[in-house]
């Protein structure tokens, strides 16, 4: 990506360190691989499937940015 700005590179990166990334963790569904945020005690949010099952993929329940119970 190339961003053409006016700006000082130094404002526009400004913050940029402080910004935590979302703490990951892999977990199994069903028998699904995938990685999820945990949001709170005992639910999840999903990020990314891991499976090489295609298959999983087309299940409703396992769509990134679904919440999902441990």
């Amino acid at each position: 990506m190339i961003l053409y700005t006016p700006m000082q590179l130094e404002l526009v990166l400004q913050g940029l360190e402080d910004m935590a990334a979302p703490q990951l963790e892999e977990i199994s569904v069903d028998g699904v691989p995938l990685l999820a945020e945990v949001t709170a005690p005992g639910r999840a949010r999903v990020a990314r499937l891991l499976s090489t099952d295609p298959r999983h993929y087309l299940q409703d329940n396992l769509l990134p940015g679904r919440e999902i119970l441990l």
